[in-house]
Parts: C-alpha cells; structure tokens; sequence
C-alpha cells in the first residue's frame, strides 16, 4: 500500500527545491501547503496506474475503504486524510466503523473510527464504550474519545455506567461521574459525586463536576468544605457554589498558603 503521506511530503521538497527563490520563508511555504495538496491530490501518479490520489479513493467501495483503513493504521502508519475524507462521505461506512469498534485490536482504528462516527452524525457503539470505563487494559487515548462521546449521550449510556458503578475503582467511578453530570438529574449520580467529593483526592475536578451538575442539595457539603480545604481546592469550590446559586464571602486569609503564593507569585 502506498505511504500517501510520505509521497505528499516527497513532492512538497520537490516543489519546494523547484520554488526556492519565490519562497520567502517558513511561513510563506506553510501558507502554500492547502495549494499543495490539492494539487498533489489531483495529480496522475504512475503508482496509481495513473489515477490521482483523489480519483484512486473515489473508487474504492465502503467495505474495502474500512479496510484500506485499518491497515493504514498499523505500527507508525497512519491513514491519508483523503481516505478519513472519503469514508467520512460514504454511504454505509459507518455500519463497518461501528463493527470496528466492537471487533478490532487496533486502537488507533478504533479511536479514528469513533471520530469518523462523530464526524458523520452516526450512531456509536455505545455499549462498547462504556465497557471501555472499568477496562484497566483500555487505550488511554481511546477510552478519553469513548467518554468525550458519552457525554454527548449522557442519557442513552446512563443505565450501562450506573450499573459499572460498584466494582469500579476510584478512578474509574471519576470518568463515570464525568459523563453522568450530563444526563437528566437521578439521586445515583449526586451520590456518586458526594463520594467522589468526600474521598479528597481530587478536590478541584469533583467539585467542578458538582457544579456542573447543579443539584443545590451538593451545596452543603461544598461550604462545609471551605473551612479546611487550600487555595486551589477553594476556588473550584467556590466557582460550583457559585454556579448553583450560592454565594460564598471570601473571608478566608490565604497569606500562608503554597498554592496562593504560587499563583499570586508570591515567592
């Protein structure tokens, strides 16, 4: 299969030794680059028997173009944007992405087929992606886009991550409360936040997600904290107070505090 990008970039320093003189610096050879392609991508190439980089995918069908994906994704390969473009625009590629999703091991073709997806306006697999949550052997990478989706479909995905909920660790209770904040109130999840909140290990981000939440019954446990909590802490806590309704005197003298001095460069 050919390196379309490595092609690209041979005929840019082609160009480019050809131009030399009429390119003035970096910037200007940065501000070609979008002339460039499309030239390049228009172009007849003898690898291609002839066709252009962009005739070439226009005669791929959707099955093949899944394919031709996931073998541009192995090892440090990774697929011409030509070919994301095309699949992007084609009719029944976003049942073989979804497919992907639940079949592949490359994690790379799977977090660009999640992205192709979102890019479509297609339906995601949702059921994998919340599996992904308490999977400690999980791509980071594609577990981050798995929850970036969930949240925009907070709803759908609630029930499957209320009932993860028990056997996950801290950690992974975190993610989950991230996605729930965004579907429709329920007691299971102001719960899952007060645990989270009252566990300290990260203070700013779970009082964050209570105020984005926004259920004022949070709002008691969120003052009780300002009397012990340090700068940092206190001003996300302050924000979600805030955010709820609330109003908060800031009364507190910070003078000795680390984080104040650091933010307020105190020394």
């Amino acid at each position: 299969m050919l390196d379309f990008d490595k092609n690209f970039e041979d005929y840019v320093i082609k160009w480019y030794d050809a131009h030399r003189d009429e390119t003035e610096n970096a910037d200007a050879l940065e501000d070609k680059m979008p002339e460039l392609y499309e030239q390049w991508a228009h172009a007849p190439m003898e690898e291609l028997s002839g066709l252009s980089p962009y005739t070439f995918f226009r005669n791929i069908d959707a099955p093949d173009l899944i394919k031709l994906m996931v073998s541009s994704c192995d090892g440090e390969k990774n697929p011409s944007s030509l070919l994301l473009d095309r699949i992007a625009e084609t009719d029944g590629c976003a049942v073989g992405l979804a497919d992907l999703i639940r079949t592949s091991q490359n994690a790379k073709a799977k977090t660009i087929a999640a992205n192709l997806l979102t890019e479509m306006g297609a339906s995601h697999p949702l059921d994998v992606y919340a599996s992904l949550v308490c999977d400690e052997n999980a791509d980071e990478g594609l577990r981050e886009t798995a929850i970036e989706v969930m949240c925009e479909n907070a709803d759908a995905v609630s029930e499957l991550l209320y009932c993860a909920i028990p056997s996950a660790t801290t950690a992974q209770k975190g993610m989950i409360a991230e996605v729930l904040v965004n579907a429709k109130k329920d007691d299971r999840t102001l719960r899952l936040l007060e645990e989270l909140f009252a566990n300290g290990d990260n203070i700013p981000f779970y009082a964050g997600l209570m105020g984005k939440y926004g259920d004022e019954r949070a709002s008691a446990m969120l003052y009780r904290a300002l009397d012990s909590c340090n700068y940092m802490e206190y001003i996300e806590i302050k924000n979600a107070i805030e955010r709820m309704g609330g109003v908060v005197d800031d009364d507190r003298d910070f003078t000795d505090d680390p984080y104040y001095r650091a933010v307020k460069n105190l020394g």
